[in-house]
């Protein structure tokens, strides 16, 4: 199936959970998170979720990294919907955070943080392959971002369904990831 297929049925999907199933699933999710050995990573990149699209809520990670893990930068994004970039910044207890147009919570006066620094990234997606490849909104944000980030960064993502067999257009610019957290369990691509 093609991504923008996927897309839609998929967001629909996500639109149709109530409550009680996103709660449920992520309790699950945070298992998987909390689970994962994190003990290596400087800087760990996290999305900040956007509540009127029922992502995964990582805040709640955050605060355990920032307890069980305190050595970890956690780092977030500001969008530049012009370019489809983001830009990087340690995000801390001290950080003030407002909505951009998409309502994602985005840092005020926070340092910048260069891609290459990045050891790991949880990104949001839609769905996911058995071979790694992601279906999210379809700017190109993450697959810019991944491409900008050292070689050996850990590619990682939320989803909160299994994956499907295939994504039949994959373009040579869309980068796979390696590690997707579900309500299931950790997938390893």
């Amino acid at each position: 199936m093609k991504k923008a297929d996927l897309r839609k049925i998929f967001k629909e999907k996500r639109n149709e959970l109530t409550e009680g199933q996103v709660s449920a699933m992520d309790l699950l999710i945070f298992e998987e998170l909390t689970s994962y050995d994190w003990s290596n990573i400087t800087y760990l990149h996290c999305y900040l979720a956007i509540a009127k699209f029922k992502e995964f809520d990582t805040m709640p990670f955050i605060e355990w990294i920032w307890k069980n893990h305190p050595s970890i930068q956690i780092v977030i994004s500001k969008s530049d919907f012009k370019t489809h970039l983001l830009q990087h910044y340690i995000l801390d207890k001290d950080t003030v955070l407002s909505h951009n147009s998409w309502g994602i919570p985005e840092p005020e006066g926070s340092i910048e943080v260069n891609p290459k620094d990045i050891d790991a990234v949880l990104a949001p997606l839609l769905i996911f392959d058995e071979n790694g490849n992601r279906v999210g909104y379809g700017k190109g944000f993450y697959d810019r971002f991944f491409a900008s980030c050292k070689p050996t960064v850990l590619r990682t993502g939320i989803s909160y369904f299994e994956p499907i067999a295939q994504i039949d257009d994959i373009n040579e610019w869309d980068v796979p990831i390696s590690v997707v957290f579900t309500p299931m369990k950790t997938y390893f691509l």
